[in-house]
């Protein structure tokens, strides 16, 4: 009886575990190519001694924080620190922002403040259609900063504001969140490949 009782869910849990496999193999399949152009612009900014802001909101904004994190620390390599920022963090900065202007304006606001061209904006919406990453995506390609996007499977404006842009193949958010974390954990892979494989100096 108690295996009965828990079959929908074993059948449920299964299910979601085979759709998120199946989202990342078709990263695997169509995804690589672009993956390799994102990491050619990241690594060509560090090189330069410009800097990567991540933005999103939500289990986005905690994607932000988490690759900015792997940047800053480190990935699986001992090396330098790289400059990554993410712009969900500051309590201070997102609610005086919010309160005196808008919540569409807490992105843009700081990369007015930090940003300078040539650094790399990379905003992450699962719908592709968050009002303050499109913002910010928009005033940083005005301003000669590289965009990178991150969304759903579904194209949006947000397209229109990136250089680069990512189409996680879900429509369900669980499942794009799962696809952004791993196309984010291999672009640290790489990026640390690049700038500090084997036979490179380490600084």
């Amino acid at each position: 009886m108690e295996q009965d009782r828990h079959e929908p869910l074993r059948e449920m849990a299964e299910a979601a575990f085979r759709e998120s496999i199946a989202v990342k193999n078709a990263l695997c399949r169509e995804g690589t190519d672009l993956l390799l152009a994102m990491v050619e612009v990241v690594t060509a900014a560090f090189r330069g001694g410009q800097r990567l802001f991540l933005f999103g909101n939500g289990g986005s904004a905690a994607d932000a924080q988490h690759l900015a994190a792997e940047f800053v620390n480190r990935f699986e390599r001992e090396r330098r620190p790289l400059p990554a920022l993410a712009l969900t963090v500051d309590t201070s900065i997102l609610t005086s922002i919010s309160n005196d202007y808008a919540f569409e304006d807490v992105f843009r606001k700081q990369l007015q403040a930090l940003a300078q061209a040539g650094d790399v904006a990379l905003g992450i919406s699962t719908s592709g259609r968050s009002p303050n990453v499109l913002k910010a995506l928009r005033w940083a390609k005005e301003n000669g900063l590289h965009t990178l996007g991150w969304a759903g499977a579904e194209k949006s404006e947000m397209d229109l504001a990136c250089d680069l842009i990512l189409h996680v193949p879900s429509r369900v958010t669980a499942r794009v969140q799962e696809g952004h974390l791993t196309f984010g954990h291999v672009l640290c892979l790489l990026v640390e490949e690049i700038l500090f494989g084997a036979g490179k100096s380490h600084p």
